[in-house]
Parts: C-alpha cells; structure tokens; sequence
C-alpha cells in the first residue's frame, strides 16, 4: 500500500490538484491547516483580526473566558444600554464571522470537488487549528477528526485543531482541543477516542511531545496524550504537522512519527515566504513500513530529497537530492534561489 500525507496545506489548494495529477497512491491524507485565512484579503482578515482582539479585552475583563468569543458578542449585544461605538463593533463583528464561515465553506467545497476524483475511500482530511469543524463542511464524509475509516487492511483515526486560539478564526467554528496538558488520560478525548478505535495509523494536527514538537521559546510543546498512546499502543505511523520547522521522520516504541513541513505557501511574521511543497510518500508492506520518501513539489514536478529504507529493522538514510535538502535544513528557499 502507498500512502501520500501532506499537512499545513494554507490554501494551497492548485497545489493539491498538481500533486493528485502527478501522484499515484492507495491512499492521500490531506490534513490541517487546510485554508490560511478566512477571507479573500489580507486587510479583511486584518480588520477581523482587530475587532477579535477588541472583543478579547473586553471579555477577559468580565470574566468570560469560558464563553467563545462569538457567544460573548451575542450576549453584550443584548444589553440595552450599551455604548453606540460597541453596538456598531459587535455588529460588524457578526457579520465579519458569518461571512468567514462562508468563504472556508466554499473553500472546502473546491477542495472536495478535487478530491472526489479519486474512487471512494481513497482521500481523508484533518482540520487544523486555522480551519472550521470539517463536520460542517462538504468534506464530512472523509473527516478524521474524531472519526475512523477503513483503508484496505488499514484503520485510520484521527484528531484535530491544536491548543490555544488562533488569531483571526472564529472561534465559534473551530474544532474545540480537549486533549491538552493537565488533562487526564481517562478525561483525554483525544485518548478515549483512540482507544476506543484502536487505529493502525493516526493523524494529528498537535504534534506528540517530544518529539518534531519543539517552539522556541517555549520548549516542547506536543501532546503527552498522544505520546503516551502510541508508547502503549500498536500504531504503525503517526502523522503530524503544525510545527513547519520540526519536520522528520523518526521512530519510538514501534512507531513511526512524520511531520513532512508544509505543503502550502506560507508568509511568515517578518513578511518572508517560504515556499513549501513537502511531503511523505509511505510504502506499507503487510503491516511494516518499508520505504518512506520524503518529497516536493515544484514547478509541476517531484523531486526525492531523502529516501529512507528499513533494513534489517533499521532505517537507512539517502539523502537523493543535496541541494534541496540543504535549503530545507537551512530553512532556506530552494526555488525561489535563497540557497544557491
């Protein structure tokens, strides 16, 4: 079986149908963070971004963190004697929100319409912490978040968003993250899930702790539910992303954990644009992978930058193309000629 896994995809989404049109495989997970905003400009999400952060300060005044932000805005907005200056804010906060539930819906639905290509069973998504509950979208019937589809002999499970709240989405939307620090493993629903479904391959957002979970400054910032799991649990592969930079494979306790960096074009906080385009192609025979190749699209073209073999239980290391591979480690873009 060949499994295709892609994460942080940001929008990218002519990217996907390339990569579907180039590839062939048994199975392709297209996992979070499906979109990159939820709005078709900048300085509409800039705008939103700003009345959130309003609506933030206001609530944390009052006490209200238990409430989503949206929820808080309902409810000041029932008060008859609030400021005219508020009234117009919370209204136009509404509305920004309503419309962003509608651009990601019709962003998903272009999505599927990709994926649909493929025979059934062939494609599975997981929402990140910039997406809405996919539950709610054309994608439902291939979600993994908290849900368990077959693929040949294989169960795959998986559990979405990240902790935190993430600037610029509603909160209303998004997919609430139970499985965080401090959280026992009997109040874990993340956990419970898994080990109810007991799946061969898992598909997280959040990555597990200790391992591609580190972000400076804070450390190590990964699920110690899911580590936990997989340590005491037969999984065959664990599949995360979020962390662009903490890319790689490696394997602990029979389990083998991918974060391939990101698909999508991603611009970061200083304005640079990274340019993305990776991910794992994985060779599964009869329950053991055999060969993962660590991948990017380009230019309408694929190139191998490592290939990693299991021989004789062990992974040997190719490194198949060395400049590409370079800027990758250097956090460099190699197309567009940072690393040259």
């Amino acid at each position: 079986m060949k499994l295709i896994y892609v994460t942080d995809v940001h929008g990218s989404f002519e990217r996907v149908r390339e990569l579907l049109n180039l590839t062939v495989a048994d199975v392709y997970i297209v996992a979070g963070d499906l979109v990159d905003i939820p709005f078709y400009t900048v300085k509409t999400a800039r705008r939103y971004l700003d009345l959130q952060t309003y609506f933030h300060s206001l609530r944390r005044g009052k006490g209200k963190g238990d409430m989503t932000l949206e929820d808080y805005v309902d409810e000041l907005l029932e008060d008859p004697g609030l400021a005219g200056e508020v009234v117009e804010k919370g209204n136009r906060y509404r509305h920004e929100t309503l419309r962003a539930r509608q651009i990601l819906q019709k962003n998903y639905g272009l999505l599927e319409n990709m994926l649909s290509l493929l025979p059934p069973g062939r494609a599975f998504s997981l929402p990140g912490n910039h997406d809405m509950d996919l539950g709610h979208t054309t994608l439902r019937n291939r979600d993994l978040h908290l849900k368990c589809h077959a693929a040949g002999p294989l169960k795959i499970a998986g559990y979405g968003g990240a902790g935190g709240s993430t600037p610029g989405i509603p909160e209303r939307y998004s997919v609430v993250y139970r499985a965080g620090t401090g959280v026992s493993e009997d109040n874990n629903e993340m956990y419970r899930f898994f080990k109810s479904v007991q799946p061969d391959v898992i598909v997280t957002h959040q990555p597990a702790y200790g391992i591609h979970d580190f972000a400076s400054p804070l450390g190590e910032t990964g699920s110690h539910a899911l580590r936990r799991y997989c340590e005491l649990n037969p999984v065959l592969l664990c599949l995360t992303g979020h962390l662009h930079d903490q890319w790689g494979l490696e394997e602990e306790d029979g389990t083998v954990f991918l974060n391939p960096s990101h698909f999508g074009e991603i611009v970061e906080i200083n304005g640079r644009v990274a340019e993305g385009g990776f991910f794992y192609d994985v060779e599964i025979v009869e329950s053991t992978v055999e060969q993962i190749r660590h991948r990017k699209l380009a230019g309408g073209q694929i190139y191998d930058i490592v290939v990693h073999d299991r021989k004789e239980g062990k992974w040997v290391q190719q490194v198949a193309d060395r400049g590409r591979y370079g800027a990758l480690l250097r956090g460099r873009n190699y197309e567009m000629g940072e690393d040259v």
